[in-house]
């Protein structure tokens, strides 16, 4: 039974070897008596040079081995294009520009609240998959 130290707390030092606390204890660790679940780790990616293949620390602007501009560098300098309702509903219906892109750019580019924009884009999706419509022909125009 565990008792009491002088600083109020309880002793459980006698439980330690218990079935009841390791089964418990391994289920909070490691999701069950089976063992530790297994992590998987990612390697962090080293940036390399594209011109010369020098490892970067990754906060350069041009490599202090060749001078070349970094990636990340090049990247930051394009400029940003904006694009109005009209051109991201073609690209859109066009197929170039995915769901999940355009939802994200309209909600943080063109600062249109996600629920309005996410039907607007049902409402692209519906139109694109609607097969246009043609007048009724009529066949006696044909007739001499």
């Amino acid at each position: 039974m565990a008792k009491k130290t002088s600083g109020g707390c309880w002793d459980l030092s006698d439980q330690l070897d218990s079935d009841a606390v390791a089964s418990a204890f391994s289920r909070l660790v490691s999701g069950g008596k089976a063992g530790y679940k297994a992590v998987i780790e990612r390697k962090k990616e080293v940036p390399i040079c594209k011109k010369c293949g020098k490892e970067l620390e990754g906060i350069e602007k041009f490599c202090p081995e060749c001078g070349e501009k970094t990636e990340w560098q090049k990247k930051k300098e394009e400029p940003v294009i904006l694009l109005t309702r009209e051109e991201l509903e073609k690209k859109f219906k066009s197929g170039e520009k995915k769901e999940h892109e355009v939802l994200a750019y309209l909600r943080d580019e063109l600062k249109i609240q996600e629920n309005t924009a996410f039907e607007l884009i049902k409402k692209w999706e519906k139109e694109t998959r609607e097969p246009e419509k043609t007048g009724d022909i009529d066949l006696n125009q044909f007739n001499g």
